[in-house]
This record gives C-alpha cells, structure tokens and sequence, in this order.
C-alpha cells in the first residue's frame, strides 16, 4: 500500500474572500499594496466560502483545485490574488494570503460571527 502513515495528516481548509461590500479598491491587489493603503488584512472584510478538505495541504494544489475544479460547497469566485486560505486543525490555524506570486503567510483574526453556523436553525 501507499505508506500514508508517513504522511502528514490532511487539515482542513478554509477559503476566505473579501464581501462584496469591501471597497473594491482592496481587493485583487498584492499583501505590499494592502497594508501599503489600508494595513493588514482584516477578518471583518472576509467570508468564509469554503471549509472542507481538498486531499492535499499544498496550497499551490489548493490553488488549482478552487481555480479549476471548485470543489462541492464552494460558494466563491475561483481563487485569486487577495483571497486567504486558511489551513487548520486542532493544534490551530494558518492563514496565506494569495500574492502576486505564491502565498504569504500572515496573521488573520477571523470574524467570530461567521463561525456560528449550525444548522439548529431547522426547528
């Protein structure tokens, strides 16, 4: 068999995109050009699109997969420069922001809000 027990185990994934109420301004641009205009990226401006596992943690496959082949659940625009993937677990969580080229990894607060969703709701 395939040996898995060497590889890591899969987190889970978190895709988020900036709401349509942010300035457009903000969005589509480099991590240099946001914090350059308007600091750090803020949870308050995201939501989550997708949460799931993808089989993979790499994110230039993560990449791919929300640009070419969205996967089931995923409510966003294909994957873009300004988008944050979110790998996490129970030890916690690791936020890319999608740059120019490749990922930068950076500190993201999540807006707590968004992370109440259940499904109680159904009564």
């Amino acid at each position: 068999h395939m040996g898995g027990e060497n590889a890591p185990p899969l987190k889970e994934i978190r895709i988020w995109q900036m709401k349509d109420t942010v300035d457009p301004r903000m969005k589509f641009i480099s991590l240099a050009e946001l914090r350059e205009r308007f600091g750090e990226p803020l949870g308050e401006n995201y939501r989550a699109v997708y949460d799931g596992q993808l089989g993979t943690n790499d994110l230039d496959a993560i990449f791919e997969r929300c640009n070419l082949d969205h996967p089931p659940g995923y409510t966003g625009y294909s994957l873009s420069i300004s988008d944050i993937v979110e790998l996490y677990d129970e030890s916690g969580s690791a936020y890319h922001y999608v740059d120019r080229f490749g990922f930068q990894q950076i500190p993201f607060d999540t807006p707590e809000q968004d992370m109440g969703l259940t499904m109680s709701q159904s009564l």
